[in-house]
């Protein structure tokens, strides 16, 4: 039930931001850039571990109806999933800056490698970071739509 509450607050408090506020100014518009420009790096590291050093300990991560919790799950789906990643590209979409939380869009494509087969994917993406202790940024949620193309 704990988990639960936490997402429903998360979700609720990002949808109640993402309606009222944008990205106003200058160093809103920087940070948001930067926190993109570190996702983009990570998927394109070929390295799990980077891709789940952006989440926090509890984070949760939802892609296309599949649900995964922790940090340590993470490791795992980007440890599989990452030697198959090339080409990893994403686009800013609406976003909304405060003080201790980022509400991110973000539009992307990659090229996932199946066998001898390349697969052009693209999706959309939701992510919520939240500020920590030490001054850094962790995604404490993602929610993602995608889909390959296979013709």
């Amino acid at each position: 039930m704990k988990k639960s509450s936490a997402f429903l607050f998360l979700l609720l408090s990002a949808i109640t931001l993402s309606c009222t506020q944008k990205i106003a100014n200058n160093n809103d518009r920087a940070l948001a850039d930067s926190l993109l420009k570190i996702n983009v790096a990570a998927f394109n590291s070929g390295s799990g571990q980077k891709i789940a050093d952006m989440y926090t300990d509890d984070c949760l991560n939802l892609s296309n109806g599949q649900g995964i919790w922790s940090k340590d799950s993470i490791l795992a789906w980007a440890n599989a999933t990452v030697p198959a990643i090339r080409n990893f590209n994403a686009v800013l979409g609406p976003t909304t800056v405060t003080s201790d939380l980022v509400f991110m869009q973000k539009y992307w494509t990659l090229d996932y490698l199946a066998g001898s087969n390349t697969l052009p994917a693209k999706g959309l993406s939701i992510l919520i970071w939240t500020k920590q202790q030490d001054g850094g940024w962790k995604i404490t949620m993602e929610k993602s739509e995608y889909s390959f193309k296979t013709f």
